[in-house]
């Protein structure tokens, strides 16, 4: 059974390190961060499309979105919803405070087209 998560896209961008030795140790990663928003809840789910998802090169050709659903009906395949520890920084105080944060990892992306207003 697949989940699938069907929301009006609030933003999409590309999301990296350049893989050097400040940052992961030489590791490089990529994925396309996505905000879908469910219109019946208002719920906004943060999402990620890994870099090896095949549809990952048609949507982002390596400089640049080449294709931005923004504002558009999506619908997308969740294939794993995954709780991780984060660490922030707060900027004023620099006091440290670890929390959680879901990822929702996604595959087949879907315009379904900009939504009619509804005046």
């Amino acid at each position: 059974m697949a989940l699938v998560l069907t929301g009006i896209m609030l933003g999409m961008r590309p999301v990296g390190n350049p893989a050097d030795s400040e940052n992961a140790a030489g590791e490089k990663w990529q994925f396309l961060s996505m905000e879908v928003s469910d219109p019946r809840f208002g719920q906004v789910y943060s999402c990620q499309m890994s870099d090896r998802d095949p549809q990952y090169k048609t949507l982002f050709n390596g400089k640049e979105l080449a294709q931005d659903f923004t504002g558009h009906k999506v619908k997308v395949t969740i294939r794993a919803i995954q709780a991780t520890k984060r660490e922030i920084t707060d900027e004023e105080t620099g006091a440290v405070q670890t929390i959680l944060q879901t990822r929702i990892r996604v595959t087949n992306l879907r315009d379904l087209g900009v939504p009619e207003d509804e005046d």
